[in-house]
């Protein structure tokens, strides 16, 4: 059981991008294998919220302030860790019964015990246990800024890590600009700034996800300390693709290659936070709040 828990938790961290997750293992890959075992009606449900989760992460943490310079130089590498709370509504769903179409609530992959149905007697069909057992879904990642013209700042974010024994190839790009708006109003008082960001991480050949999110951002500079917060629009799209490995007693699976593609329920959300400088040394956190809650922070180094 120990060498089990151990190639667990290295998947999960890699799909994390090195960050730790508290895990529950049953498998050798238990959560490939667990979404392998998920036929398509279900696995919606099972793999909502984790998909939630990963596009709120990814979501977040993009700027620590609203002040750009017209014409400037600006070169800041900032590493970013980032959490969605998971909360009870998280750990279950409405799945379908097998045999007789009817909704049974039972475990995501944030939840417990799966629910066991008996369609007749001495025939039990127990549907898929939880995965993941944490209240919070961690993800870390670099991001480098750079500008300034006419305003305007590029924002790149970067990870790749190979294919490692059973860990699969994990890639994540990200490409976005954000814009100083203050400058058109001369009179304002606080920083104001304009944002556009995509993203796309793929996991192995299981998981293709695409993000994009537009944002105003304001802030107000006392000294050494950075006030900022901000409200996003968001998108995330998730591809998942696999061939169904299960087994239901008594009910034969015509098609096993599923393909689905799930959105994240986040759509919306507004951004407080700190950010100390000190020299060349950044030290921010904020809070995230919309569909799912994200606590964010980290340190930068640049100017």
């Amino acid at each position: 059981m120990t060498r089990r828990r151990s190639i667990l938790f290295t998947v999960m961290s890699v799909v994390c991008l090195l960050t730790v997750l508290t895990l529950q293992v049953r498998a050798q890959n238990p959560l490939e294998d667990a979404i392998k075992q998920l036929t398509s009606d279900n696995a919606k449900g099972y793999l909502q919220p984790f998909v939630t989760a990963f596009g709120a992460n990814m979501n977040s943490g993009v700027y620590h302030s609203a002040n750009i310079s017209q014409l400037g130089f600006t070169l800041r590498l900032d590493l970013i860790a980032m959490g969605t709370l998971i909360g009870d509504a998280e750990k279950k769903y409405k799945a379908i019964n097998p045999y007789d179409g009817s909704e049974v609530e039972t475990a995501t992959i944030f939840g417990e015990q799966g629910a066991i149905v008996e369609p007749i007697p001495g025939v039990q069909y127990q549907f898929q246990n939880g995965q993941v057992k944490t209240s919070i879904v961690p993800f870390f990642m670099p991001q480098l800024t750079i500008g300034d013209i006419y305003g305007t700042q590029a924002i790149i974010r970067y990870v790749p890590i190979p294919e490692v024994n059973n860990v699969p190839k994990v890639t994540l790009f990200g490409i976005g600009a954000r814009h100083c708006v203050s400058q058109y109003i001369p009179a304002v008082p606080v920083d104001l700034s304009a944002s556009v960001f995509y993203q796309s991480l793929e996991v192995g050949n299981l998981f293709e996800a695409k993000t994009l999110s537009f944002g105003a951002q304001v802030s107000k500079s006392f000294a050494i300390l950075t006030v900022y917060g901000g409200l996003q629009y968001e998108s995330m799209s998730m591809d998942v693709n696999y061939t169904y490995t299960g087994n239901i007693p008594g009910i034969t699976v015509t098609d096993a290659n599923v393909s689905l593609n799930l959105d994240g329920k986040n759509k919306f959300r507004g951004t407080a936070g700190l950010d100390l400088s000190l020299a060349l040394l950044h030290i921010f956190a904020d809070i995230n709040v919309g569909s799912a809650i994200v606590v964010s922070g980290g340190i930068g180094f640049g100017f």
